[in-house]
């Protein structure tokens, strides 16, 4: 199976943050959608447009809903899309220019799949295993409410900017339809100015707004589909009945010093006077394993923090750890070659 800890190691301990007593840093987590491993190269294509009949129709139904905001807005999504899928250490994704007619806006059904013909047209030409459509599109904006600011100066305004996406990923070597999704991103959005004027003309330039909650709903998509990097926290001892080795052993960690760290937090586990200081020293073990990928070690003293000395804190790390390592053995599955 393929060992990707040492790989990824020095990126992970890089991006170490320490603030009051927790620790962050970063990890690679396993996609959500299983992708058959012939698959390597995925070509993207806007599938979302509406005939002009459609958009016809709806405009006689709707007022204020900006079509050329919503083609906006499936390029920006694209755009999210793309930037995530280029860190992808498993998939190349290829932004095609393709654009076709799919989307009933009276219906929030998916349209009839793409026939495999053109499925097959558009892997050739962009030398791609799969197509990546985005079928369904529709944004919005919704002014929630707003305030004044102290002593009557100053008005904010608040609204909610929303999409409605709906990908489909097909395999062309099955002829099968690996995923299709349909889900809302949204995202909160102020705007204020000195005047109720001022704050609602910035508010109803809303353009902004659809455009980043639709970067955002590419970019969340892209992390169903491919193994990506999630910041995670834990909690860590700085102190522990005035011992030295335990102190030295937790500075070290702030200073990403691994291998020091260990060592004193050993000497503290194997000599520390009191249980306190021996459960809080072997706690910090565990999350220094965990950061350096050796999980199942993470686990065995974070189990044994509780199990042996009664740290409350540890008392579910063992389980999130049993997680973690199921993830991990998934995480390595996908990243085979």
């Amino acid at each position: 199976m393929k060992k990707i800890f040492p790989k990824f190691l020095a990126l992970a301990i890089v991006l170490i943050v320490c603030s009051a007593a927790d620790i962050t840093f970063k990890v690679m987590l396993p996609a959500y959608l299983e992708i058959p491993k012939h698959i390597s190269t995925i070509a993207m294509i806007d599938r979302s447009l509406a005939d002009d009949e459609t958009i016809k129709a709806v405009e006689g139904i709707l007022t204020g809903e900006g079509f050329g905001q919503d083609k906006l807005g499936t390029q920006t999504t694209m755009k999210g899309l793309e930037d995530m899928l280029q860190t992808s250490v498993k998939l190349t994704v290829v932004r095609t220019n393709v654009a076709m007619l799919g989307q009933d806006l009276l219906s929030a059904a998916f349209p009839d799949p793409i026939p495999w013909s053109e499925i097959e047209k558009i892997c050739n030409e962009y030398k791609a295993e799969a197509v990546l459509a985005l079928e369904k599109y529709d944004s919005d904006f919704i002014p929630t409410g707003g305030s004044l600011g102290a002593g009557g100066t100053g008005v904010s305004v608040r609204g909610v900017a929303s999409v409605k996406i709906g990908f489909r990923l097909y395999d062309l070597a099955n002829k099968s339809i690996i995923d299709e999704y349909l889900y809302t991103h949204k995202m909160n959005w102020d705007a204020g100015g000195g005047t109720i004027l001022d704050a609602v003309v910035s508010l109803t330039q809303k353009n902004e707004a659809i455009r980043q909650v639709s970067y955002d709903a590419g970019f969340v998509y892209g992390k169903r589909i491919s193994p990506s990097w999630y910041y995670i926290t834990r909690h860590y001892f700085r102190h522990a009945k005035g011992d030295d080795n335990f102190a030295a052993g937790a500075r070290m960690m702030e200073t990403n010093d691994w291998d020091s760290a260990i060592e004193e937090l050993n000497v503290a586990l194997e000599n520390g006077r009191h249980r306190k200081v021996r459960g809080r020293a072997a706690h910090n073990l565990a999350v220094v394993y965990e950061i350096l990928g050796d999980l199942p070690k993470a686990r065995e003293y974070a189990q044994m923090a509780w199990g042996k000395f009664k740290t409350r804190q540890s008392q579910d790390y063992g389980f999130i750890l049993n997680e973690r390592i199921k993830e991990q053995n998934l995480l390595e599955y996908q990243l085979e070659e």
